[in-house]
């Protein structure tokens, strides 16, 4: 299968290495880069560190480095790269902020307070599953992610003169810049490929053309996307 990948350009190249050894052929055209903002944590006694993205551990480590604090990480990847980094007690969610919520909520006890390290552009789920469970939420924001808009040649370059079989989909910045590039270049994506998104609400953010060409991930993890590829 050509599948066509759409994460910054470090993921992007992780993920087209599993998908070769699959038997795939990877195409990466990233629509969004990862910035760090540099901002130093803000003070307080953290019971506890939160990453909703692999973006987010490089700066926790580079602040907290070999913590013995629980991380509460959104899924294996993010939890894959704390550990990585040096983290000793990593814990790993269900791919989703409320799941991260639940795991605060089974292991600290109620006034507790969590560093989240997050982007600046988030959905607020995270801080109101802690705030529900009676658990503090520092919020610092340690990267935001710019959208690309990779011009015409550079679109058919990465497609060869050919629609992709599948797109991957795994985030609603990616959503929404896959459904702007189909309508700025038709012609580059006719037939419309499957779309494999990771969650509903990321499939949300697609035209209702493309959401009648979408498969939506069971479980919000990249395996189950790999696995409909065969």
């Amino acid at each position: 299968m050509r599948v066509l990948i759409l994460r910054e350009a470090a993921a992007a190249e992780r993920t087209a290495r599993e998908l070769a050894a699959r038997g795939h052929e990877p195409l990466v055209l990233p629509l969004e880069a990862a910035e760090m903002l540099g901002a130093p944590p803000p003070e307080g006694r953290f019971a506890a560190f939160a990453a909703t993205s692999a973006h987010a551990v490089a700066p926790l480590a580079k602040a907290f480095p070999d913590d013995a604090r629980p991380l509460f990480a959104v899924g294996e990847a993010t939890a894959a790269a704390a550990r990585d980094a040096g983290f000793l007690d990593v814990r790993v969610a269900d791919g989703a902020a409320d799941g991260i919520a639940a795991l605060a909520k089974a292991s600290l006890p109620v006034g507790d307070t969590i560093l989240y390290a997050a982007g600046r552009t988030r959905t607020g789920t995270l801080e109101a599953g802690l705030a529900e469970a009676g658990i503090g939420c520092a919020v610092w924001e340690v990267y935001a992610i710019r959208p690309l808009q990779p011009d015409g040649a550079t679109v058919q370059r990465v497609l060869g003169g050919r629609s992709p079989d599948h797109v991957l989909v795994l985030s609603v910045g990616q959503a929404t810049a896959f459904a702007g590039l189909c309508r700025a270049m038709p012609e580059n994506f006719a037939p419309l490929p499957t779309v494999l998104a990771l969650s509903a609400r990321i499939a949300t953010a697609l035209t209702a053309e493309l959401r009648r060409h979408t498969r939506i991930s069971p479980d919000r993890t990249l395996a189950s996307l790999f696995e409909w590829l065969g």
